[in-house]
């Protein structure tokens, strides 16, 4: 366990050199990076976040952290950066360690699941787990990455935004995982907050308020957990805590304020017309087709290879049971056919993967797309595609063991795309909107792999992970010039 534990700190600090190493190569764009640095040099603070507030925006925190950004320059944004983009898989293997339960049993018995990894420590794992946390950003769409990760308002929106939410759900999961003895319909409720240090949550809470006044995705993600873990632990221990409810508390509160934004309407109000003037006319049928379009696009090509990740650990872990069913060998053989056909369009095999989507994000959308443009291989596409997610829904439970959380975070992984609905950016806000959701499944990936009891086979897991990774980051190399400059 030491050996395992004591390759920890040089394999991140490794990571954390590299990737500063890379953002040496980056700077300003020349379009939002531009517009950020004009106006944070030309108003104070306040005045720059009361401006925001009243005419463009609600996030106020992520703001704050922008104004602070650009105010200190490229170096500081760069070193930043790259100890958010370490933290992120880094808390995203803490959480998983934490809720990853032994993938046994039924939904009748979920209650009792025994926890996968016993110390609750990811480092008991293994550096495979971290090289197939860390392999997470080669597993996304180059796009994703660039506009959430290497952008400099960008990522300090995103990345920066997100790991701060990861990071202040630990003390959540630490909690409710914790191994004490549940009273499930026993006595009365009390308060307590026994069993958890107050000093977590002096930095828990400042994250839960950074991540909510940030990305809508992510605020809405973060409160629904927090919300949930309130009322998880009022069933399982009657006890009503107090810092738990002060962070959700906290959470609602930072969100609630960023609706309530008068730059909301305005925003909105532009972006329409900037970016797609059909939408204000468009009936309630038609917003649901786009959607519906370009979420099943955007799993069936961005987000494919996290999908992926799932269905071959799921094969693992029933694999591994000692009495497969009927029902179990057909969930197998599902999801290796699901992740084959998923996989053609890695070799430029488009019929399962083109959805009749063929625009220009970056110029304002003058003609969306209609059902009656779509072409028999876009509808099957559709179909083929739609019937995967409903698919995963079922093979996640049966091969988690029954584990609720991994199944809502797959559920929460869909919301976060399907929110854009509401939005006249669901295009223009390029594939950035898919990071949320990446990150949600690699936390299922990593919790799914802690269920794989041999040590080799988790290992192998592991080593397909990172060879989808290598493969398919190869494949798009020529987007990576766009975003870094040698």
């Amino acid at each position: 366990m030491r050996r395992k534990r004591g390759v920890t700190w040089p394999f991140w600090v490794l990571m954390a050199a590299a990737v500063f190493g890379i953002l040496c190569f980056c700077g300003y764009s020349d379009g939002d990076d531009a517009y950020f640095y004009e106006y944070t040099h030309s108003m104070g603070f306040l005045e720059y976040l009361g401006w925001r507030y009243e005419t463009w925006v609600g996030r106020m925190t992520a703001e704050a952290l922008v104004y602070l950004t650009f105010r200190l320059g490229l170096w500081f944004w760069r070193a930043v950066n790259a100890v958010m983009i370490v933290l992120l898989p880094a808390g995203i293997l803490r959480l998983a360690a934490l809720a990853a339960r032994v993938p046994e049993g039924s939904l009748m018995y979920w209650k009792e699941s025994q926890p996968a990894v016993r110390s609750g420590d990811y480092r008991d794992m293994g550096i495979g787990a971290m090289a197939a946390a860390a392999a997470g950003y080669f597993l996304m769409s180059v796009w994703t990455v660039g506009y959430a990760a290497v952008w400099v308002n960008g990522s300090i929106f995103y990345t920066w935004c997100f790991t701060c939410g990861i990071w202040a759900l630990l003390p959540f999961a630490e909690y409710l995982f914790s191994p004490e003895e549940p009273v499930w319909g026993k006595g009365g409720w009390h308060v307590s907050a026994e069993g958890c240090s107050p000093w977590k949550f002096a930095f828990s809470i400042p994250c839960a308020l950074i991540a909510a006044m940030s990305i809508e995705q992510m605020g809405a993600v973060l409160l629904v957990f927090e919300l949930l873990g309130v009322w998880y632990v009022l069933a399982k221990w009657h006890r009503f805590h107090p810092l738990l409810a002060a962070q959700a508390g906290v959470t609602l509160a930072a969100f609630v304020i960023l609706f309530l934004a008068p730059g909301n309407a305005v925003r909105t109000a532009q972006e329409v017309v900037n970016w797609m003037p059909q939408y204000a006319d468009m009936g309630f049928a038609e917003h649901l087709f786009l959607l519906v379009q370009w979420l099943l696009s955007s799993f069936a090509n961005e987000n494919k290879m996290f999908l992926c990740g799932i269905w071959i650990a799921g094969v693992m872990l029933l694999l591994q049971r000692e009495r497969r069913g009927f029902w179990d060998w057909f969930l197998i053989v599902c999801a290796a056919v699901f992740a084959v056909s998923f996989l053609l369009s890695l070799a430029g095999i488009s019929v399962l993967s083109d959805m009749g989507i063929h625009l220009d994000i970056t110029a304002r959308v003058d003609a969306v797309p209609t059902a009656a443009q779509l072409t028999e291989q876009n509808m099957f596409a559709m179909g083929w595609c739609g019937a995967a997610l409903l698919f995963t829904t079922v093979f996640l439970f049966r091969a988690s063991g029954s584990q609720p959380v991994l199944l809502l975070a797959y559920l929460a992984g869909i919301a976060s795309e399907a929110i854009m609905f509401f939005s006249p950016t669901m295009y223009a806000s390029g594939a950035r909107v898919y990071y949320l959701t990446d990150i949600l499944y690699l936390f299922v990936m990593l919790a799914l792999s802690f269920g794989i009891s041999d040590r080799r086979k988790r290992g192998r897991y592991y080593g397909i992970v990172l060879l989808l990774s290598a493969v398919h980051f190869a494949g798009q190399l020529p987007a990576v010039f766009h975003f870094i400059k040698f």
